[in-house]
């Protein structure tokens, strides 16, 4: 049976969307006959979280750092390190993790043998770092770099230098299997990589079949179109609050739900709350109760709004708010990989462009009011194309054919 070793900063419980695939490669790869093991942290720091409780021991999966003593301190280590990176204007936290707990442990589980490859997962590159110094000491293995999300040419990091562009490069020339997140940017990796396009492959976001998605009944008898998840920088939903200003919708409640951040908007986002139109809970929540809030809404709202109307990401929520199958009110740029998806869904939806015109956004809202809320089962399609298992089992391929 092959042996396939998982470097992950984010693992669950964590929530994060960085957390997904690790989840889906560990559990499902063995499902196609292949052994996991995973690396990943016991703890993260999150300013905006309260205190999580560690995790407990998972099959073959080592939360570093394992002693109690560690877990006390390296918070605050944790810490220093996002407080550093913020001021330099990143946010690529794991490197104290990568260097001083996951390298060692991965070293000593290579030179026992028996591992036959490595998939390092990213968001944060800090795994692919760690991933790079292995596969340099250790050649004959094979090594996946999963990226969930494009590291040089990431639109919401405007400090990539010279430093990060070798980086990547050298990434790119060790790794044997190069995973982009969509297709959009495994053409922008193949144009600017011609030399290792051989080796690129795409691996989706996706959902998990064994985890309860769905709608439950609604919460409230006034409507309610519900965003659960952190709202940052270009994500600000400016077209949106401009339009329930002047539409003012009657009884629509906005519900936002997580790290929020409204920018230069936040004037009007304070005075729609002041008004009862929208409801802000800047709180931390587990995955469990997102999905309950998620799903308890008449309508889902997504922000897939990034600098320069970008179109290299498909935000995790997606997948959680088509198989709830109520309305989507989405915010995507022209041909993007979430509004194809949406397209193809089977799911009830009004999309706009972030750039749309004041009478496109107040006719969509208008229009998503009159949508019923009786949710919808995902098009087969959708079910083929982004079930974990299927993702796990073109994975599995992959790694038997670079083996």
């Amino acid at each position: 049976m092959p042996n396939v070793l998982i470097l992950s900063y984010y693992f669950p419980p964590f929530n994060a969307p960085g957390a997904q695939h690790p989840d889906f490669f560990h559990r499902y790869l063995r499902e196609q006959g292949i052994q996991t093991t995973t690396v990943t942290s016991a703890i993260h720091y999150n300013p905006s979280a309260p205190p999580q409780p560690l995790p407990e021991k998972w099959p073959d999966v080592l939360h570093l750092p394992e002693s109690a003593t560690a877990r006390h301190f390296i918070p605050r280590v944790y810490k220093a390190e996002m407080q550093v990176q913020v001021r330099m204007g990143r946010w690529q936290p794991g490197f104290v993790w990568a260097k001083l707990l996951a390298l060692p442990a991965a070293r000593r589980m290579l030179a026992r043998g028996g591992i036959d490859a490595m998939i390092s997962v990213s968001p944060p590159v800090s795994s692919h770092w760690a991933a790079l110094r292995l596969k340099k000491q250790y050649p004959k293995v094979t090594w996946i770099a999963d990226f969930q999300d494009p590291f040089v040419g990431n639109p919401f990091d405007k400090h990539v230098g010279e430093k990060d562009k070798r980086f990547e490069r050298e990434l790119f020339s060790q790794a044997d299997v190069l995973s982009a997140n969509t297709d959009t940017v495994l053409a922008m990796w193949r144009e600017r990589y011609p030399e290792f396009a051989g080796k690129m492959t795409v691996t989706w976001g996706g959902y998990d079949p064994e985890e309860t998605v769905c709608a439950y009944p609604l919460a409230s008898e006034k409507p309610v179109l519900s965003h659960v998840g952190v709202v940052f920088g270009a994500r600000v939903p400016k077209l949106l609050l401009e339009s329930i200003s002047r539409v003012k919708p009657k009884d629509l409640v906005v519900e936002f739900v997580g790290d929020l951040d409204f920018g230069p908007v936040a004037p009007l986002a304070e005075r729609l709350e002041a008004e009862g139109r929208v409801s802000v809970r800047r709180s931390y929540v587990p995955r469990a109760e997102a999905l309950r809030i998620a799903g308890q809404a008449h309508y889902s709202l997504l922000l897939d709004i990034t600098p320069g109307n970008g179109i290299l990401q498909v935000p995790a929520k997606l997948f959680d708010q088509i198989r709830i199958g109520r309305p989507i009110l989405a915010f995507t740029p022209e041909n993007s990989p979430a509004g194809r998806i949406l397209e193809q869904s089977g799911i009830l939806h009004r999309r706009l462009r972030p750039d749309d015109s004041p009478g496109r956004s107040d006719a969509a809202l208008i229009e998503l009011l009159t949508m019923p809320t009786e949710p919808r089962q995902p098009s087969e399609w959708f079910r083929e194309n982004f079930d974990a298992r299927s993702l796990a089992a073109s994975l599995a391929q992959t790694l038997k054919m670079s083996g």
